[in-house]
Formats: structure tokens, C-alpha cells, sequence
């Protein structure tokens, strides 16, 4: 048991952790949620809690997880949803916890198998680029040299960033392990990081690995799983549990997806054959073929030479066919999402009783799987006749590479048993199906999605019931101080829970708000659907950020109102000096980082810049939200689950729409204040917030601030006054 009135005096401001912590500053909120934390490991309880930026939730359910750990030797998993927050627990947070508790706990931070070098692919991906020199050799040559003196032999300590293609020549994949067969198998940094999970108490993973081991552990097989055993599980970032839950549980099927397995496989650069079955044909043609004096050998490397290829472009033709019939069906019944380049169809039993999808659609995918389906019986045919050679010498050349062409052909298979399954009609009324179609830069991707409306039932089996305790933290969880909504969709509230004791804590922020922070909304801007919005949003964007001299973000609900502004206000932000970035003109951390390195930036940022992202500082300055972040009612997932609470009686607007758009509004209003000597200003330009009656619920989840609701030209005045008083850097500039 945990002695928590002994556990909480760690805290206090005279205890251990002030004497190691340069500026330690107490904090109530942080004590009482220490303990919610112990009574849970005591009691075997579930515990949601929702903790204000600044809490220091990780130190408190650290110290109570480690000291646990170092009593019973008893493991936690601790998941989380971004990367940055993975590495502060392993790299600082826990180091300061095990010095302040003076405890012998071993943590360690566990990544998926994808993560990590695979030597033997390694070996495979330099002998191949001797044999077919390519433009990934030098990249491969670097990740040789660092193979050879790194320890971790994770990507993150690769020092650089290869491209993925590139990667996946060599990182470590399942379907592609041989186990203890590899000759590499004891040198292994993939086997070596889970020998150290197995010698850890604290485990830090993310939450997609986190239901990767949950769904393998249900299967109910020995030994089943990613992760060693564990009792104890912390979901930090909890508020994404049921986002990443349906991803993770959904079937999915895209053409570029199934390009890029059968590029792996063989292929055309520069006029040149590339690919897995390009290397085998010249491992046997370098060994046998220039003597050809076996019939077999010169036989399997015609069939490479002649069958495959012809066979593969079958496969290409029909695979571009069948995705076209599928877009081109998905734009007759025209059903457009959000953005300008995105389009979306939800498949409704009508769909599959329609004519044209009947004539058209099911004849050209099923031409494409039977070519899939001949290419790797061709695949599957070659790989036994050298197998029926009981050649050593030969075995023991290809099998490195025969295992991988054998993977990646499973893969195509895979792909055409999810799509044979899911052209042909439903299976379960807890599933919605949809075709979306989006232009990437390499090319026209279009991808069949089935996906869990309901993924309550897998939470509590796999998660809330097998393990004794389970905590859910996060800044963001509860909607109008209530934890309804989360509880459920996530099935805390199932029947099979009811004899479990579980507990609920709001604690506010420790910052000073209403000092810190002040939200505006200009009342003289057009509601959302007008056709004028978008223009007098730019309008009141431009206004804000010359308040704030910029040092802002700007996050839209949709990338074609991010264009839009964006287009709208590139010119004239650049003559005034302004440093522009949008998102998805270069990857997420370049933008991030770039931004918080040059004054006066401003980013234009959609879904993943409302959460995840940590400026602290002069740097962010100022958050403009354009709209409130309502999903669209189009979306095929919202439109289902929307319709499943309706025909059960349920309200879908107040019970789902709308605490789920509270919980991302919070999200994005807390972008600005991260520590206690930030200032800045939030600005939502939609005047729902105001205007509509369920606006109070989106203002009564906000930290407490002082707030304006006025015309544009007098936000803008608050807002250069509220500089003038909190950043005298600006107001320099502003005089």
C-alpha cells in the first residue's frame, strides 16, 4: 500500500523536491492529484482527471507509479499520444522522480518494431545496392556507418532523417523477422530493447502501440502480445483514446497503399528494374546464370524475367482500373468534406444494390484481385521451386530476400481479402463504411475505410477490466466541468464496469488567467455559413496580428479555409515582414521549429496544431481560432454516430457534436499559456461563442480570464492595450 499522506510531503514546500528542483513552486492542484492517483493503486480503482495546463500531472502520477513499482515490483504501462511527451517522461521527468524517491526502478521507453535497423535488411539493402546501385546508396552507406556505432539502433538516434521509402529498406518488420534464424539475431537491437522491457517496471509507449498489445493479449494465445506482462496502466493525452481506438481497429484499403507494397516488390526508376524480385533474379543470375548449366535456375530466372513482369503489370493496370471505378463513383454521388481536394462517401446498403456499383465497381476490383491472386501464386510457385532445389548454397543466398518478397505478396493478399470483404455489403450494424479520395503529392490517393462506431466495447474488455488500475489524465477530458461524454464513449459507464470503484477530479489550472490571458470575439463578423465569412475572417485576422505584432498562430476547422485566408493575406503579410508558414508546405516539426526560432511568424495550422504543440514564451503570443471546431456533420463517422445516438432517443448534438467540439476548443485555447510568465491573447472569430445559447458551455470549460465581446475595431484596441501592459518588446514596436 501506499502511504499517501507520507507521499504527498515530496510535494510540499519545505520537501525533498524543492531541495533538487532550482525554482520549485508548490502546487495544491498537484497534491491532490497525487493522491487520486495513490487511492487508485490502492483501491485497484479507475480514475479519470482532468488537470490544467501547469499542473504537473506527470510528477504526479510518476511518484506514485515508481514508488508502486519499487514496493511490489509489480509493471505500469504509462501511454501517451505525442512523441515530445514520451521523451520528457523518460529523459527528465523520471530521472528527477528516481533521484527525489531515491528508488532502483528501471524505465524505459518502448517503441513499435518499425522503429528500429533491422541488420539483417541492412545487409540485404547494401549488397543489393552493389548489385543494382540506385540513388538510396549513399543514404544506405550513412545508415550502415551509424549501424555500426550506435547502441540504441532506433531511427530517433539516426542523426537524420531518411526518407520512408528508404527506411523501409531496412527497419525491422514482423512478417519479415526470422527470428532466431537471422544470423544477426544476438546482436539485435529490436531483441536487445525488448530484453530491457522485460527488465523494466515503467514502460513509456504510445497509444497506437499501447491497443497493438491490448488486441494482441485478447486473442487470448501464450505469450501474445507486444509488451510484458503489466497490471497497472496510466493514459496521459487521454483525450484521444477513442480517435486513436477506431483507427486502430478500422480496415483500410488505398491504391497508393497497395502501390507502394508492389513497388517494393519490383519496379521501374530511370528505365532501370528495381524492387525485391529484381534483387533475387540477380542474386541467382550473379551465381548460376552466367554458366546456366542448371535447367532449373534458367528456368525461374526466365519466369523472373518474363512471367513476373507481365503478370505485374496486369496487377498495375487493374489496380488503377478498379480505384478509378471506385473514385469515379464516389464523384457521381458527389458528397464533398471540408476541403477542397477531399471527398468523401459513406457506403449505405443502397450503394451496394446500386446498378452502376454493381456493373462497374465489383467486375473491376474483382479483375484486380484475380491478378493480385495469380501474381502471388506466381510468387508463391517460384519461391518452391527453389525451396524443392534443397540447394544450401543457394538457399542460404536467397532466403534473406525470399522471406521479404513472401511477406510483401501476404500483404497483397491481405489487402484484396479486405476489399473483397468490403465491396460486397455489411457485417455489423456497429460499423460505417466510406470511400474518401484526397490529391497528395504523389498523386490521387483513394482509400475504402470500415471503421467501429462504437469502440466502447473493446475499451472495456481489453483495457478497463483485465487491469487493476487504470488512470485517465489529461488537460482537456471533461465539457462544462462534466465527464459525461467521455465516460460514454469510452464505456465507463458499461454494465460489465458497474462493480468497479472509479473516481472523477477537475483540477483548473494554476496559472494566473485571468492576468495571463485575454479572450476577444469580434461581434461584428458574419456567422460561419455566410458567404462573407471567410473574407472578413482574413479581415480580423490581419487586424489581430497586428496587434500582437505577430508571434500568433491562426487554426482553422478545414484546410480550405486555411487556403483561402492564407491566399488572401500572403502578400500583404509579407510586405509587412511578417515570416508566413502553412501547414503542409514542409513537415510538422520543421514548420514548429522554424516558428519558434524567428520573430514576428505567424503559422497557419489545422488539426494537429490545436494539440500536441508546446511554445513557451515571447514566441507564441497570440492564438486566433476561426471557427469553432464542430466535426462535420458530412464526415461519414460523425454522420453514423450521430444517427446510431438519434435512434436509440438520444440528442446527437448535445450528447456527441457538441462535447466533443469543447474538448478540441480547449485544446486550442491552450496553445497560448504554458508557463506562468506567458501573456497573450486568444481570438474566436466565430460569434457562436455569443450568440447561440450553447456557447456558455464552450466559455464555462475555459480557465477563468477576462473576456470582450465587441466590434473588430475595438478587439483590436484591447488587444494592442493588453500588449502595451504585459510585453513592453511590443510595445516598444507598437509606438
Amino acid at each position: 500500500m501506499l502511504n499517501t499522506s507520507q507521499i504527498v510531503k515530496f510535494l510540499l514546500p519545505d520537501g525533498p523536491l524543492s531541495s533538487i528542483l532550482k525554482g520549485y513552486e508548490p502546487r495544491i492542484q498537484q497534491q491532490q492529484m497525487l493522491e487520486n492517483v495513490c487511492a487508485a493503486y490502492n483501491t485497484n480503482s479507475i480514475a479519470l482527471i482532468e488537470a490544467g495546463t501547469g499542473t504537473g500531472k506527470s510528477m504526479a502520477y510518476l511518484i506514485p507509479a515508481i514508488l508502486w513499482a519499487a514496493q511490489t515490483r509489480e509493471r505500469t504501462v504509462i501511454s501517451t499520444n505525442t512523441i515530445n511527451l514520451q521523451e520528457q517522461l523518460i529523459h527528465k521527468d523520471i530521472p528527477l522522480v528516481s533521484q527525489l524517491l531515491n528508488a532502483e526502478v528501471k524505465a524505459v521507453l518502448v517503441k513499435g518494431m518499425n522503429n528500429y535497423v533491422c541488420l539483417r535488411k541492412l545487409e540485404d539493402a547494401k549488397t543489393e545496392c552493389n548489385l543494382i546501385p540506385s540513388e538510396d546508396t549513399p543514404v544506405i552507406q550513412r545508415i550502415a556507418a551509424w549501424a555500426g556505432a550506435t547502441k540504441d539502433g532506433s531511427r530517433s538516434d539516426l542523426g537524420f532523417s531518411p526518407e520512408s521509402t528508404v527506411w523501409e529498406k531496412v527497419n525491422a518488420e514482423s512478417d519479415v523477422c526470422t527470428g532466431k534464424q537471422c544470423p544477426f539475431y544476438n546482436q539485435c537491437f529490436f531483441i536487445k530493447a525488448r530484453e530491457a522491457a522485460e527488465d523494466a517496471q515503467i514502460l513509456i509507449v504510445n497509444h497506437h502501440l499501447l491497443f497493438a498489445d491490448l488486441a494482441l493479449k485478447m486473442t487470448g494465445e501464450e505469450d501474445a502480445g507486444i509488451l510484458p506482462p503489466f497490471d497497472r496502466v496510466i493514459i496521459d493525452e487521454a483525450h484521444n483514446i477513442e480517435d486513436v481506438a477506431t483507427d486502430f481497429f478500422a480496415d483500410r484499403v488505398s491504391n497508393l497503399q497497395v502501390m507502394h507494397v508492389l513497388g517494393r516488390l519490383a519496379a521501374e526508376k530511370q528505365g532501370k528494374a528495381i524492387g525485391k524480385l529484381q534483387f533475387l533474379k540477380t542474386i541467382l543470375f550473379n551465381a548460376y546464370g552466367k554458366e546456366m548449366k542448371d535447367d532449373a535456375i534458367s528456368r525461374i530466372i526466365g519466369r523472373l524475367s518474363i512471367d513476373i513482369p507481365g503478370l505485374r503489370r496486369d496487377v498495375m493496370q487493374h489496380l488503377v482500373d478498379s480505384f478509378q471505378a471506385m473514385t469515379d463513383y464516389m464523384h457521381s454521388k458527389q458528397q464533398r468534406v471540408a476541403d477542397l481536394d477531399e471527398h468523401k462517401l459513406r457506403l449505405r446498403k443502397d450503394h451496394y444494390q446500386d446498378k452502376e456499383w454493381q456493373m462497374f465497381v465489383i467486375p473491376s476490383v474483382q479483375r484486380f484481385i484475380d491478378a493480385c491472386t495469380r501474381y502471388s501464386l506466381e510468387i508463391a510457385a517460384i519461391d518452391k521451386e527453389l525451396h524443392d532445389l534443397k540447394n544450401e548454397k543457394l538457399d542460404e543466398l536467397t532466403r534473406s530476400v525470399r522471406k521479404e518478397i513472401l511477406a510483401l505478396s501476404a500483404r497483397l493478399s491481405g489487402f484484396c481479402q479486405v476489399l473483397s470483404r468490403l465491396l460486397t455489403g455489411y457485417e455489423s450494424p456497429n460499423l460505417v463504411r466510406w470511400l474518401e479520395s484526397q490529391k497528395r503529392t504523389k498523386g490521387q490517393n483513394t482509400e475504402l475505410i470500415d471503421a467501429s462506431l462504437d469502440v466502447s466495447e473493446h475499451l472495456v474488455e481489453a483495457l478497463f477490466n483485465p487491469f487493476k488500475t487504470v488512470i485517465l489524465c489529461s488537460a482537456t477530458l471533461a465539457a462544462d466541468g462534466r465527464f459525461d461524454f467521455i465516460r460514454t464513449r469510452l464505456g465507463l459507464d458499461h454494465p460489465n464496469l458497474r462493480a468497479r470503484s472509479m473516481t472523477e477530479h477537475i483540477y483548473e489550472s494554476p496559472f494566473n488567467f485571468q492576468k495571463q490571458a485575454l479572450l476577444l470575439v469580434p461581434t461584428d463578423i458574419p456567422k460561419p455559413t455566410h458567404l462573407d465569412f471567410n473574407q472578413s475572417a482574413a479581415y480580423q485576422i490581419w487586424n489581430a496580428l497586428q496587434a500582437s505584432r505577430g508571434n500568433a498562430f491562426v487554426l482553422f476547422t478545414s484546410y480550405s479555409m486555411l487556403q483561402a485566408c492564407y491566399t488572401e493575406l500572403i502578400e500583404k503579410l509579407q510586405q509587412s515582414r511578417y515570416h508566413v508558414l502553412k501547414q503542409g508546405s514542409e513537415q510538422r516539426q520543421i514548420l514548429l521549429n522554424k516558428f519558434k526560432t524567428t520573430d514576428r511568424s505567424v503559422l497557419f495550422g489545422t488539426d494537429s496544431f490545436w494539440e500536441g504543440v508546446d511554445v513557451v514564451g515571447d514566441a507564441l503570443r497570440c492564438v486566433i481560432i476561426a471557427k469553432l471546431p464542430f466535426k462535420s456533420p458530412g464526415e461519414p463517422i460523425i454522420q453514423a454516430r450521430s444517427e446510431a445516438i438519434a435512434a436509440r432517443g438520444g440528442d446527437p448534438f448535445w450528447e456527441y457534436s457538441l462535447p466533443q467540439a469543447i474538448v478540441k476548443f480547449k485544446q486550442g485555447f491552450g496553445r497560448l499559456i504554458r508557463n506562468k510568465s506567458d501573456r497573450g491573447c486568444v481570438v474566436c472569430l466565430d460569434s457562436r461563442l455569443i450568440s447561440q445559447p450553447y456557447g456558455r458551455q464552450f466559455l464555462n470549460s475555459l480557465p477563468p480570464c477576462p473576456q470582450i465581446f465587441s466590434h473588430g475595431a475595438q478587439i483590436q484596441q484591447q488587444m494592442t492595450e493588453f500588449y502595451r501592459r504585459t510585453y513592453p518588446l511590443v510595445a516598444r514596436k507598437i509606438d
